[in-house]
């Protein structure tokens, strides 16, 4: 979420997402694609990280990373190897902000596993691709050992963790 520093501008407030339109998902044929919508005012329960750049700065990283390369079909989707925070993290990456900063690491981490945590239907495709990631029965009786003491919350803290780290690497 892009916001204004002055809040008597008329500049716009921008949301960054990679995610599908309204009303469509891989079910309906639909992509993932990096998408930028004007709002009006601010969403509530948004994670600000303090981080300011000018808006060109920023209109200038999205181009640089060429959109159309993070569109993502559903046979190259993986909600645990490539999913839609791929473009927030390179865009991030872009405009120069260290989401591998300790503090700005677990804020992303908390608030991000949090969102997940509360949706079921999320939780669910998470464990059942970890499950077909670990096929062993050490593995599976392992993984539902620490999901029972971690939580889906911790659990989906875990993903995003392992995901900045992967994309850190990359």
């Amino acid at each position: 979420l892009a916001v204004p520093k002055n809040k008597d501008s008329n500049c716009p407030i921008i949301a960054l997402d990679n995610g599908f339109s309204e009303g469509v998902d891989f079910e309906q044929g639909g992509v993932l694609a990096p998408m930028l919508t004007i709002l009006h005012e601010v969403p509530e329960d948004v994670l600000f990280l303090g981080y300011t750049v000018t808006l060109m700065y920023l209109l200038n990283a999205i181009n640089q990373l060429h959109p159309a390369n993070y569109v993502i079909f559903e046979n190259e989707y993986n909600i645990v190897h490539n999913n839609c925070a791929t473009y927030i993290l390179d865009l991030m990456k872009e405009v120069g902000l260290d989401y591998k900063d300790p503090n700005t690491a677990t804020n992303i981490e908390n608030y991000v596993g949090k969102s997940i945590a509360s949706n079921d239907i999320t939780v669910g495709k998470i464990r059942k691709a970890y499950l077909e990631e670990n096929k062993g029965i050490y593995h599976k009786a392992s993984f539902y050992v620490w999901n029972f003491a971690v939580g889906d919350e911790g659990m989906t803290r875990a993903l995003v963790r392992s995901y900045m780290n992967k994309m850190v690497e990359e």
